[in-house]
């Protein structure tokens, strides 16, 4: 077997392989360039098989064949790399650009296969005297040296200007695989410019043996490299310009690129992280990031530093194709925000912890609807602390899911039931207005009355409802009011306090109402206080007021204006009742006194006035009673009186 044969062979295999290579590159899944480098892939293999076919040849028809094979390579592998490097860089290519693009290569194809007729391509013969066939004519024809061979050189030009000026666009991590595939093309480039230019033997290509031997580099490239398989990237724009870390993963979670925000966050340098895996570079806060990746759904990671990373995951597409298994890795800093949760969060277990050991009742109302037919909103408890059970006296589980309605019913058991039903939907309509309510109730609780402040506020859809426990300021409220309404000296009403449940008994009486006004005057007092000193006097005023309280029903009311005078109103009477209740009074206060050993009398004086023959009016019966009384003391002053009934005097 001579070395001829060898080397063809050799070319048969390399040429087999290129076809291979090929179809795994078009017959794959998409990727940007695969295609275009695919189909190259193929046509060199053409081209290699042809020149293998021109070395072997021994007719002229085999020849031909072989020289056709041969053209077709060195007409459309260019137009396909410069397609591949365009769209591995991110370039559209219209369809009619691709048509252009192939005009010419056809027709050098076409040109090439009938030369023998026109000799455009290369001028005849095509054997030296030897009979040995020429694979570089004696003399190229117009087409291959104003035509073809331009415009081969024009297209690969271009794919060189396409690499270099787009070059920002590819990825770091494929950035050096793709100038690594561009420079293995040089070596071709420069088997072609050395044919051209008639270096080599003229029956022998150098081409074919140039491309069988740069098999192994293009395969490891597009195989061990995986150059094409990532998605082209605006590198610069996308990366570089953005604030938050990103990073880009491939298939293998390995990283082919980085911006500036990433290179901080990893605390390296581009170079240093490219092609390394997530696990190597994050650790086991990689954990994060896998899980990101699997789910899709954005996930919290906590780096060794202290700092919250917000992770998004987000697979890389183009207009050209989808890089197989790659992803955009997004970080976002959201150490502020989760502190800012955090403390919130806090914030909210501290109210929670104050408002479950409060003194003061909270519950938290919720409107809410059941999913029944016809279902109207309600105003239901959902939160209730423990001083709200007491308060209510109700369990505080058994508060949650309770109405509204219920629980102010609880809270209202020492009122009037009209006047709790009134106060319940007052509650019930300031909820739906959002109107806030402050109100003072009395509870009945466990055979006692407390003092509740409601203060109902809404908060968001929500309505809140505090319980404050008022009773002991009522109590001193009530005491302090007694102690402003009440004589100090006697403990019936004063003059204020007097007027003021006298006028109010009058105003809410009937229309057909009855009563008695009596004005009674201690005769003969201050001689008493003058002989016996002050201690006497107050000490006789203390038991008349007594005397008097005995006398009096239920209903009425007694008071004290002022000095040696009392008063009382009696609802519900007529003029003999009245008449007779004047008299009994009188002669409980005409008896004796006994007084630190001392006996004294001290008789009264009374003005009847009755209501509303006399007067329809508190004042008005004041007055009458009080001129009735006058006249009956100066009656007692004159000695005119001949017993109790001379000393009372009925208003005219």
């Amino acid at each position: 077997m001579n070395l001829t044969v060898v080397i063809s062979v050799l070319r048969g295999f390399s040429a087999v392989c290129y076809f291979l290579l090929g179809i795994r590159l078009a017959g794959g899944k998409r990727e940007n360039g695969s295609m275009p480098l695919g189909a190259a892939m193929m046509i060199i293999a053409l081209w290699v098989l042809g020149g293998a076919i021109e070395n072997m040849a021994t007719t002229i028809p085999v020849f031909m064949l072989g020289r056709v094979g041969h053209f077709v390579g060195t007409a459309l592998v260019p137009v396909f790399i410069l397609l591949c490097f365009r769209e591995f860089t991110g370039s559209i290519t219209s369809r009619r650009t691709v048509i252009e693009l192939m005009i010419i290569p056809v027709m050098s194809v076409v040109i090439a296969a009938t030369n023998y007729w026109h000799e455009f391509m290369w001028y005849l013969p095509i054997a030296n005297e030897a009979g040995e066939f020429l694979t570089r004519p004696v003399a190229w024809g117009p087409w291959f040296q104003f035509v073809h061979l331009p415009y081969g050189y024009a297209v690969v030009g271009t794919s060189i200007f396409t690499l270099v000026m787009h070059s920002s666009a590819v990825a770091p991590a494929q950035r050096r695989g793709l100038f690594l595939l561009a420079g293995s093309a040089m070596v071709p480039i420069i088997g072609v410019v050395a044919y051209d230019m008639g270096l080599g033997p003229n029956t022998m290509s150098t081409l074919p043996p140039i491309f069988a031997m740069m098999l192994p580099v293009y395969a490891w490239l597009i195989i061990g490299e995986r150059i094409i398989e990532f998605t082209p990237l605006a590198y610069e724009t996308v990366f570089q310009n953005m604030q938050d870390p990103v990073i880009v993963i491939d298939d293998e979670e390995r990283i082919i690129g980085l911006n500036n925000g990433a290179e901080l966050l990893l605390n390296m340098k581009e170079s240093d992280a490219i092609r390394e895996s997530l696990d190597e570079v994050f650790g086991d806060e990689a954990m994060e990031v896998h899980i990101a990746i699997d789910t899709g759904e954005p996930q919290k990671m906590l780096t060794h530093s202290g700092r919250f990373l917000h992770v998004q995951v987000t697979p890389i597409t183009t207009q050209n194709a989808a890089a197989r298994g790659a992803n955009v890795v997004m970080f976002r800093d959201v150490s502020d925000v989760e502190k800012a949760q955090r403390e919130v969060q806090n914030s909210e277990k501290l109210l929670r912890t104050l408002i479950d050991h409060s003194v003061n009742g909270v519950i938290r109302l919720r409107w809410v609807i059941d999913d029944v037919p016809g279902a109207t909103k309600e105003l239901r408890c959902n939160f209730a602390n423990a001083a709200a059970g007491r308060y209510l006296d109700c369990d505080t589980d058994a508060m949650i899911d309770q109405p509204a309605q219920v629980l102010l019913k609880l809270a209202m058991t020492g009122m009037d039931t009209d006047e709790a039903k009134a106060m319940r939907e007052r509650f019930i309509h300031a909820a739906e207005s959002g109107e806030v309510i402050d109100t003072e109730v009395p509870v009945a609780n466990r055979d006692a009355i407390k003092w509740l402040r409601i203060i109902s506020e809404p908060v968001g859809e929500d309505v809140a409802m505090t319980f404050v426990d008022v009773t002991d300021r009522k109590m001193k409220e009530e005491k302090m009011e007694s102690i402003a309404r009440s004589d100090p000296l006697t403990g019936v009403l004063n003059r204020r306090g007097f007027e003021r449940d006298a006028a109010k008994r009058l105003t809410e009486s009937a229309d057909d109402a009855t009563g008695a006004l009596l004005f009674i005057d201690l005769n003969d007092f201050k001689q008493i206080n003058d002989e016996h000193g002050h201690e006497v006097g107050d000490q006789l005023l203390r038991i008349a007021a007594e005397r008097l309280q005995t006398r009096l029903r239920g209903d009425d009311i007694s008071g004290r204006p002022g000095g040696d005078e009392f008063v009382a109103l009696g609802p519900d009477v007529n003029a003999l009742i009245a008449e007779k209740l004047a008299t009994r009074l009188a002669r409980t206060l005409e008896q004796s006194y006994n007084i630190q050993g001392n006996k004294m009398d001290c008789a009264a004086s009374i003005g009847l006035a009755l209501y509303p023959s006399h007067a329809n009016t508190l004042t008005g019966l004041m007055r009458a009673a009080d001129a009735a009384m006058y006249r009956a003391k100066a009656r007692c002053r004159d000695g005119s009186d001949t017993g109790d009934t001379d000393r009372l005097e009925i208003a005219v």
